[in-house]
């Protein structure tokens, strides 16, 4: 299945492409179609669909995010604001990145693109997988007792005064750690309580050789509305403990919400960022821990989600672990699934699905990202001429 799945997330990214052929110029044209290049004559096989699965994931979603910035409103080549300009090059790295795993992915460097893929290492030193706090309503099922527990670990040990609370959402891959991060961050105890409320994605930062601890500490001082010039001027030399101290300084005095998502390798940089030590660095020493940007007198919560449970237990402890398991509930995956089914919103054959409704729930394997993978494939491979209404889709629900 997970073949079959990459299979149809590669015929999607080409479909998506030849969409772009009579749209606006699409930026950084060239890395996709490098790709698409690729994608189309690589043997996709068990060993590697895992890895290419999540980069179609990604090259999909930026592809959405190239289209917006086509179409952004300053149409004068070359005329970025400040915030264009930073985001331009952050889609960038990332479009970079994804293309660099891909060709590794399918064996492609002894083919002459080793030394392009070295000349391109430096600029894709950002994350080659995205998420954000966003959360689409409507579309997560089964969560309710886990965010039950989650919010009682996060909002009921958060002291109000002194010390952070920190919870640790540990689990593997596609068992919703990301969503039910996302549910805490947008839930309504949390924009009650906090402020401000910050989302940083570390996914993949263990690129070889990178160091992404400025990425990081940019994108919390992007978040919390530093001037873009203020930030690019400190991208440059040792900075760090600059870095760190401008997001001290940002966040003094405040009750505030960090999720760092997608964890993968830490460092002691990153270790223990909800200790209590009242600690008081001086100069290059503000550098040194992410946690002396971390302010603690007035308290707040700092999430963790990370497949790599001892990745999570460094930066908040044991104590704080959250595992999350597979859904047990197979009318949960069922319910995810007809949510990505019925979004296509084209005519479907919906006696077939229902007839496969057991064996889909099953080869979900109680996991909300398979559960959706497959609703998108079947929409797209079970239609019908006859007509399906909306509210033909949700009776099947």
């Amino acid at each position: 299945m997970a073949v079959e799945v990459v299979q149809f997330l590669v015929r999607k990214y080409v479909d998506s492409l030849a969409e772009e052929e009579a749209a606006a110029e699409l930026p950084f044209r060239a890395h996709f179609y490098d790709v698409k290049a690729e994608l189309e004559k690589a043997a996709i096989s068990s060993t590697n669909a895992d890895e290419l699965r999540q980069c179609l994931y990604e090259l999909n979603d930026l592809l959405a995010e190239c289209r917006m910035l086509a179409s952004r409103t300053n149409t004068r080549p070359g005329c970025f604001s400040p915030s264009e300009a930073w985001r331009s090059n952050r889609v960038k790295k990332r479009v970079i990145a994804v293309k660099r795993r891909v060709l590794r992915c399918v064996e492609s460097d002894s083919s002459g693109n080793a030394a392009a893929l070295e000349e391109e290492d430096s600029a894709a030193a950002g994350f080659s997988r995205w998420t954000s706090s966003w959360l689409e309503e409507g579309t997560v099922h089964g969560f309710d007792q886990q965010l039950a527990e989650l919010e009682s670990m996060a909002f009921g040990a958060e002291c109000g005064a002194g010390g952070l609370a920190g919870v640790g959402i540990v689990g593997m891959g596609g068992v919703g750690k990301t969503a039910l991060a996302q549910l805490v961050f947008n839930s309504p105890r949390a924009r009650r309580r906090f402020f401000p409320r910050i989302w940083v994605c570390l996914s993949r930062t263990a690129c070889a050789g990178a160091d992404v601890r400025k990425e990081v500490l940019q994108s919390m001082l992007m978040a919390l509305g530093l001037e873009e010039e203020v930030i690019l001027s400190m991208d440059g030399g040792n900075n760090l403990g600059e870095m760190v101290f401008a997001v001290h300084e940002q966040l003094k005095g405040k009750r505030y919400l960090v999720v760092f998502d997608d964890v993968w390798n830490v460092d002691g940089w990153y270790a223990d960022v909800v200790g209590r030590r009242n600690a008081s660095p001086t100069g290059d020493e503000w550098g040194e821990r992410l946690a002396f940007g971390l302010p603690k007198e007035r308290g707040g919560v700092v999430v963790v989600t990370s497949r790599l449970e001892q990745a999570a237990e460094t930066m908040v402890g044991k104590s704080s672990l959250h595992r999350v398991q597979p859904l047990v509930d197979g009318e949960s995956c069922w319910a995810i699934f007809m949510d990505a089914f019925s979004k296509e919103r084209r005519p479907a054959d919906l006696t077939t699905v229902n007839n496969m409704k057991d064996e889909i729930i099953d080869t979900c394997g109680g996991l909300p990202s398979a559960a959706k993978a497959l609703g998108d494939i079947f929409a797209r491979s079970l239609s019908s001429p006859a007509s399906t209404s909306s509210q033909e889709l949700s009776k099947n629900r």
